[in-house]
């Protein structure tokens, strides 16, 4: 298998901005920043397709690439992306950098918690996020026009992705990452025991036991960390599960509510819609098409 296939749907590498569709053997295939950051700060939106997963890594930190999710990274430096299964992955990688978009819109960005921080998702797209990308692949424009296009298309992405304003009653929609070289040794321990336990009925008490800290000590800690409680974290990690399980169609809500540790359904219900701000049912397959 090869280390991957590109095909160019809109912009040129040494463009503000270029949009591809890559196909991933078991050879790392390296997508380096699109270009230098005194030309603008380097962004990537890689949007998973059909096929396995992607498996993705940059800086020490690693992933997978779901189908029909999507990952927003601030980009210092070359992602390497292969196949996670036996058959070929693909997937959209939109490399841009803040001078393709309005300046108005480029503060927004750069204003973003996790602009400094990396990483944001992977998490399921949703409804309206799918209907979006499925025009992306057929690029149905003339050539000359397709950068006018993308740049068009990104700014509507973008501005489905930013994050709503106090008060809107709109939960995020990402779990946001810091930077390997940021997460002291405690919390990267607590991370890696929520991901292990998402099923199991586990509190701050198990999570400061498990980082070998004092409950206090380490709600500051993380909470300096994440920029959220750890108990808020795991119920975000919760509904980020729950919702990838719901869009894979091989649960239905009351599966998927067990699976991360809710056994009632009712609860489970309201925590999800507050999060995703639709039902749990609004991600099945059947009703996102």
């Amino acid at each position: 298998m090869n280390s991957g296939v590109a095909r160019t749907l809109a912009g040129a590498p040494d463009a503000p901005l270029h949009l591809a569709e890559h196909s991933l053997g078991a050879v790392d295939f390296a997508l380096p920043p699109l270009a230098p950051e005194s030309n603008g700060e380097n962004f990537i939106l890689l949007l998973g397709l059909a096929g396995p997963a992607a498996r993705c890594r940059t800086l020490g930190l690693g992933w997978h690439l779901e189908p029909d999710s999507l990952v927003w990274l601030r980009q210092p430096a070359p992602i390497h992306l292969r196949t996670a299964g036996l058959r070929p992955a693909s997937l959209i990688a939109w490399r841009f950098t803040t001078a393709a978009l309005p300046p108005e819109l480029a503060d927004l960005v750069l204003a973003l918690p996790f602009a400094r921080r990396l990483l944001l998702g992977p998490r399921p797209l949703l409804p309206d996020e799918n209907l979006l990308f499925r025009g992306i692949r057929s690029c149905p424009v003339a050539p000359a026009l397709r950068p006018f296009w993308a740049t068009a298309k990104l700014v509507e992405l973008i501005t489905h992705l930013l994050p709503a304003p106090p008060g809107s009653g709109r939960a995020a929609t990402f779990v946001a990452v810091p930077r390997p070289d940021a997460v002291p040794p405690a919390v990267r321990t607590a991370l890696a025991y929520m991901e292990a336990h998402l099923a199991d009925p586990i509190g701050l008490a198990e999570l400061s036991a498990a980082a070998c800290q004092s409950p206090s000590h380490f709600s500051r800690i993380f909470s300096e960390t994440i920029n959220r409680g750890p108990t808020a974290h795991l119920r975000l990690l919760r509904m980020e599960h729950a919702a990838r399980l719901l869009s894979s169609g091989q649960v239905n809500v009351t599966e998927a509510s067990f699976a991360v540790g809710y056994q009632s359904l009712g609860q489970f219900s309201r925590v999800f819609s507050e999060h995703h701000g639709k039902p749990p049912s609004a991600f099945l397959p059947r009703n996102n098409g």
